[in-house]
């Protein structure tokens, strides 16, 4: 802790708290536990909007959601893509829709907990439109990827349609798309870009790289280092926009959930090792999971 705040002591004002360094002691004791009241419903029922023709980033989330405990999942994809979609999933539903509507009915399911929009879905009005029709339904909305550059620089077109948790997950391309600003190489700029983004957006935004910065919009501010360098792959912040649309459907306090996800992501790339692809990461989730629980809580 002390050696993270040396290190960006030099980004501090009143108005930006020191961040805390991500830990599970930060987060272990809320993470969902099922217990013999649990089924499917309330253990978290999660959409992610599937695209076309890119359809491998969206069941990757989709799996990595699963994997993180949320007792449904689903992928609501054009009824075009319904053939490869369904080719390949399981345990994980796929909704086929044909107009938006269909798609705007399946978001307003009383049943789904959280949704996700961004992997694979291309930049395009209609992404935007899903993403503006996900913020009115009320729910926690995770918004990655293309759902980020399709927001364009309209960062107060975003704020005034959040309705609840909404989570921002760029990567610095995607940062300077919708902020204007491209995050600086040093950890105590990027972390007052953060900062300053989450206020602006009244979104938490979690900034990735090989530290990355959790900012929520009341100032509180977590920096996360477990991630190690094979964690650069196409696929992998899929896996990590999954994660957290889990555990939000599972009602994790937002910024914990960030917290606790971006951490288990780095804990299951380092169970893994050398070779790794983002298909290996749903499937190390659990253990990395029993790795967080097994950690020392914080006295």
């Amino acid at each position: 802790m002390r050696g993270l705040a040396n290190l960006t002591s030099q980004a501090y004002n009143s108005s930006m708290p020191d961040p805390l360094l991500n830990t599970p002691a930060q987060w272990q004791h809320l993470l969902p536990q099922p217990d013999a009241r649990s089924h499917k419903y309330n253990r978290g029922y999660v959409l992610i909007q599937g695209g076309y023709p890119i359809t491998g980033a969206a069941r990757l989330a989709a799996l990595a959601a699963a994997r993180a405990g949320a007792g449904m999942t689903a992928i609501a994809v054009p009824d075009s893509a319904l053939p490869i979609y369904a080719s390949q999933c399981l345990s994980i539903m796929v909704k086929p829709y044909t107009q938006p509507d269909e798609l705007y009915a399946l978001i307003a399911d009383q049943r789904v907990s959280a949704c996700l929009i961004g992997p694979g879905a291309g930049v395009s009005e209609q992404t935007l439109a899903t993403t503006l029709n996900m913020l009115a339904s009320g729910k926690p909305v995770v918004i990655d990827a293309d759902a980020i550059s399709g927001l364009n620089g309209q960062v107060d077109l975003l704020k005034n349609n959040i309705q609840s948790t909404c989570v921002l997950t760029p990567h610095d391309g995607e940062f300077v798309r919708l902020f204007g600003q491209r995050p600086d190489e040093s950890l105590p700029t990027r972390l007052k870009q953060a900062h300053e983004a989450a206020r602006l957006s009244q979104a938490i935004v979690l900034l990735k790289g090989a530290h990355t910065i959790i900012a929520n919009p009341d100032g509180r501010l977590i920096v996360n280092d477990n991630a190690p360098a094979t964690l650069a792959t196409a696929g992998a912040g899929d896996v990590l926009a999954g994660m957290i649309t889990s555990l939000l459907a599972q009602s994790m306090p937002a910024f914990e959930a960030c917290a606790a996800a971006t951490w288990l992501h780095g804990a299951a790339a380092s169970l893994f090792g050398v070779g790794l692809i983002a298909d290996d990461l749903p499937g190390l989730i659990p253990a990395a999971l029993r790795s967080a629980m097994a950690t020392p809580a914080a006295n």
